[in-house]
């Protein structure tokens, strides 16, 4: 199976990722790990368009993307919280002073890595 899968999060709010693999079974629960292509963000965007502090993932036009509003978790990696989700993003930092800073992100593909049954 290729393509497009669409998902609802233990919240309720519906998603769509790019998947591929044969793991999936329709209206089955199971526990997913994402990562995405990420959009290149000048450092000041990522760190100022989030003034109201909001964890969402918003559905854009294209393809399995969105515009992602979160609070960073962890560095190396960069873990971040956008609500429905929480995963890797591609932000490279040793500023540690980030932790715990809301950001706004893009994401060019939600991609699912990896799936388990729930």
């Amino acid at each position: 199976m290729v393509g497009e899968v669409i998902f609802t999060s233990q919240s309720g709010n519906d998603f769509e990722a790019f998947f591929c693999g044969n793991e999936i079974i329709p209206s089955n629960y199971a526990n997913v790990e994402f990562c995405s292509l990420d959009y290149d963000l000048d450092w000041n965007i990522i760190f100022t368009e989030n003034k109201s502090k909001i964890k969402k993932l918003i559905k854009e036009k294209g393809y399995c993307s969105y515009q992602s509003y979160g609070q960073i978790l962890s560095i190396n990696p960069t873990v971040v919280d956008f609500g429905d989700i929480i995963m890797e993003i591609g932000l490279s930092t040793n500023d540690e002073k980030v932790v715990g800073e809301f950001i706004y992100w893009k994401i060019d593909r939600l991609d699912i890595l990896k799936i388990s049954c729930a």
